[in-house]
């Protein structure tokens, strides 16, 4: 067994005392995610004696089997639920997976090690037999808390919701069905009709022109019940009588950005001129968006010149797994309905995570390229995709990756700083130059219409010798001569110029995460990167990094990103600026969706947080966003809102001002009335959220992202919280910098401001047209989960803190006192539980992020209200000892 996996007998798992016996946890999580037989297996039972122990907890048998798809899209959660339950051999019984399988996944599924504590709980094998008879009376108590649930009152209420979605629904939910419009009016007199047959003459030889063709016709035969005519330009113009037509014009203009587009609107005929394909497609977008928002099927004549502001819009997909998905295409990370929805949203390029040794042929260690030529198959087909739809492809590259110490015993020379039995390829030496660049070159040979990448070239991963070199000293006998930022650059060089050799036009994005001073980078550090830097690349900073915050009287700073506190802040400001100095072009690292100030929920209704940093981000002069990490990839409002800007509009025509924002979309999309409510509402939103306790370690280790799934415990495990893993009772963990007193008030300010959201949010419900119902469904669903994640977190702090009163205190009335109030805590987090059940069982995304795959299941929750109800009933009986005297 790998060192990695070994259980540490000094830090014991979990104890589950809601649970009789241990091998129910076992069948309770599981149930529907693993095959009964693999879990009859596990345990040492018959597929009968579990169904039966299942059936006596309460489970029903699952309505439909997703098995398969936890374990291809899952097994992050099913790992996460077992970590505490299981030893590893029967932890690798339950997956199915090798120790092999299990450590590579522990290191390179984006941290999760680190995620589960970077120790493997010490656990008992697991073992079914008979219960005895005080087991099966308390296994009966629990069947009636699961039938039943908790009511607000702790007792018992008919309230357990139906299912209606199962875990990964949403995958097939990508494509957004087109309803027939029926028009609520005649055609104005300035206004041209489109609900009547035209033709659009596409230019031969543009693919792109030609699919976002046939896409307008097929969605608006649907929406407005005529289908238009698709002919290939002739070189003649045709006679008028055969009908109106849509013509494009593609002419290219250095003195506009990319997709720039003008569209002249006229009786018969409707041009659209753009200086590329794309803008071509984004036109047709414009004309079918015009419809959709104003409900009828007409256009005002006139011109419209639209020029880019923000050119280039990357974000990640929203349900993509790590795995090895140009391998698997059963793990297609962008399906065609999601790359089509984000492209009427703006998007154009989407990125995957990537390791250029599985990509290409790793000469120093083939065996670690084992079918690249498949993976470059696969991504050569996800780029064709893409392109259908505007979008462009860009890799993740993180590189040169360490290698064991072991890899250099043939090659001394390679070795950079050494540290865990892991050590760099040392980016000074020549011969690892080539090596890098070269790959690069290849990479771009066999896939030459790859859009470009993003580099990561300090942290994250071990790569070049100062890329985790705290306080910026390294081992290295090489880069120890050097300065960090110029090893910084050269790796960035390298790799620029490995892709410029087959692509000139290739975009390389060099990011300047963890250019930091707990890194040993200094203003000086940062000039000599960005000066030794190649021409044509592009600076990308995190748009918030380093922005000052004081919230509740306690300074700070943003790490990482936010949308609580809004960019850009002065350290990006004045990176981009030095770049522009360098003639370099500028990109911001945004967050529009999510953070993990709350990363269960897929969007967060703050538009107006959203708004400000647009307009922020319009004047500081980048061209280019990157829109998400790993979350907040999903096809939402927000990134509705967001497009609204990517383009200025100048109409010309009489008696209009063109104008984009929160007020202008809602209303449009809503109405005047209930648009009007839903501002108040996403107002309150925003000014409550500006309350969060921002921190970095508030961020990663709080409960926010799991909120009422995380278990109450009435003794202190002593477990210190992990990194979006498990937040246990690790109260001085979550708070971080904030005094308890404030860090509790903070939380309790954020839910309050929130609720009163809600509440402005239900008023709108009654004005919101048939048309727009789902949109704001989506909305309302949305705002509730992150007010249940919100209130949790305070009523979870709260918990903490009263329980330490009621252990610690010597006083009956101060013991009395805090007793009750935990009874109380547990009843309303009871509450919650139930609430978020509701939410999940109608909507899959709640609960869901594509790098943790889903923070709790059904179960989960279920087992929440076993663990309130079981705590209720200790402190009531601990009440009635402490008023007795006992």
């Amino acid at each position: 067994m790998i060192l990695e996996l070994q259980e540490n007998r000094d830090n014991p798992a979990l104890a589950l005392p809601h649970f009789p016996v241990r091998y129910q946890a076992v069948i309770w999580r599981n149930w529907g995610l693993v095959p009964v037989g693999k879990i009859a297996e596990v345990l040492g039972a018959t597929v009968a004696q579990i169904r039966e122990a299942a059936a006596a907890l309460g489970l029903a048998e699952p309505a439909v089997n997703i098995e398969a798809k936890w374990q291809e899209r899952g097994y992050i959660t099913i790992i996460r639920d077992n970590w505490h339950l299981l030893p590893v051999a029967q932890l690798l019984q339950l997956l199915g997976w090798t120790e092999e399988r299990l450590s590579f996944t522990l290191k390179e599924d984006d941290f999760l090690w680190i995620k589960l504590g970077s120790l493997k709980p010490w656990t008992e094998s697991v073992r079914y037999r008979e219960l005895t008879a005080a087991e099966r009376k308390r296994t009966e108590q629990l069947k009636e808390v699961v039938a039943a649930g908790i009511g607000k009152n702790g007792e018992a209420s008919n309230t357990r919701p139906e299912r209606l979605e199962q875990p990964f629904d949403f995958l097939a939910q990508y494509k957004q069905t087109v309803t027939r419009h029926i028009p609520g009016r005649e055609a104005a007199a300035d206004e041209i009709r489109l609900d009547v047959p035209w033709t659009i003459e596409v230019p031969i030889g543009m693919p792109l022109i030609a699919a976002s063709a046939e896409r307008f016709v097929n969605n608006h035969a649907q929406a407005w019940g005529v289908r238009w005519a698709i002919r290939e330009e002739q070189a003649s113009r045709f006679a008028a009588e055969d009908g109106p037509v849509v013509r494009f014009a593609v002419a290219p203009d250095a003195s506009r950005l990319a997709e720039s587009h003008t569209i002249a609107v006229e009786a018969d005929e409707i041009t659209i001129g753009a200086v590329d394909e794309a803008g071509s497609m984004r036109g047709l977008q414009w004309l079918a968006g015009q419809m959709k928002r104003t409900g009828v099927p007409y256009v005002i004549a006139g011109t419209y010149r639209r020029n880019s502001k923000i050119d280039t819009r990357i974000i990640y997909s929203y349900s993509a797994v790590y795995g090895d998905p140009f391998l698997e295409p059963e793990l297609d990370p962008y399906p065609d309905e999601l790359l089509e929805r984000l492209s009427e949203l703006g998007v154009n390029g989407v990125w995957l995570q990537s390791v250029l040794y599985s990509l290409v042929p790793w000469v120093p260690a083939l065996e670690l390229s084992v079918d690249w030529e498949k993976r470059i198959v696969g991504l050569r087909l996800l780029v064709m995709r893409a392109a259908k739809y505007g979008i462009g492809v860009y890799l993740y590259c993180n590189e040169p990756r360490s290698m064991p110490v072991s890899f250099f015993d043939s090659r001394p020379e390679w070795q950079g700083h050494t540290e865990d039995g892991q050590a760099m390829l040392c980016t000074s030496h020549p011969e690892v130059q080539e090596l890098l660049s070269g790959a690069v070159s290849f990479l771009f040979r066999e896939v030459p219409d790859l859009a470009g990448l993003f580099t990561i070239s300090m942290s994250e991963n071990w790569t070049h010798c100062y890329s985790r070199a705290a306080g910026g000293q390294t081992n290295c006998p090489r880069c120890s001569k050097r300065s960090p930022g110029e090893v910084t650059s050269e790796v960035n060089r390298l790799i620029a110029q490995g892709a410029f050799r087959e692509k000139p036009d290739a975009r390389i994005l060099v990011w300047t995460w963890g250019w930091a001073a707990d890194w040993g980078w200094t203003d000086e550090e940062f000039n000599t990167a960005i000066a030794g830097l190649p021409n044509n690349v592009t600076v990308m900073c995190v748009s918030e990094e380093a922005i000052p915050t004081n919230i509740a009287g306690i300074p700070g700073k943003v790490i990482d990103y936010s949308i609580s506190v809004i960019g850009p802040g002065e350290k990006s400001l004045q990176t981009w600026q030095r770049a522009r100095a360098r003639g370099l072009r500028t990109a911001a690292k945004v967050q529009f969706n999510n953070t993990w100030e709350c990363s269960a929920i897929p969007f967060l209704p703050v538009f107006q947080q959203i708004e400000t940093h647009l307009n922020r981000l319009a004047a500081s002069g980048v061209s280019t966003l990157m829109l998400s990490w790993t979350l907040g990839g999903y096809p939402s409002l927000n990134l509705e809102l967001a497009a609204e800007y990517y383009w200025e509009t100048e109409a010309t025509r009489s008696g209009i001002v063109t104008k984009s924002g929160v007020s202008e979309l809602l209303q449009g999309k809503f109405g005047d009335a209930a648009g009007r409510a839903i501002i108040q509402a996403t107002a309150a939103f925003s000014q409550a959220f500006r309350e969060f306790p921002f921190e970095l370690s508030v961020l990663y280790v709080a409960p926010q992202n799991y909120g009422p799934a995380n278990l109450l415990h009435l003794q202190p495990t002593g477990q210190t919280a992990t990194m979006i893993g498990y937040p246990y009772d690790d109260l001085a963990g979550w708070r971080s910098i904030y005094p308890e007193s404030s860090f509790a008030a903070q939380f309790k300010k954020l839910s309050v401001g929130w609720k009163k959201g809600l509440g402005l949010l239900e008023k709108a419900r009654k004005h919101v047209p048939r048309s727009s119902e789902s949109d704001f469904d989506d909305m309302a669903t949305a705002a509730t989960g992150a007010y249940l994640h919100f209130y949790s977190t305070y009523l979870q702090i709260e918990f903490v803190r009263a329980r330490n009163r009621y252990l610690t205190s010597k006083s009956a009335d101060v013991r009395l006192k805090a007793c009750r109030k935990l009874i109380a805590l547990a009843v309303m987090e009871a509450d919650n539980v139930r609430q978020l059940l509701a939410l999940v069982n109608r909507d899959s995304r709640i609960g869901f992020e594509a790098s943790n795959h889903y923070y709790y299941t059904v179960q989960d929750l279920m087992e929440k209200m076993l663990n309130c109800a079981h705590i209720t009933g200790q402190l009531r009986q601990a009440e009635a000892d402490i008023i007795a005297g006992r």
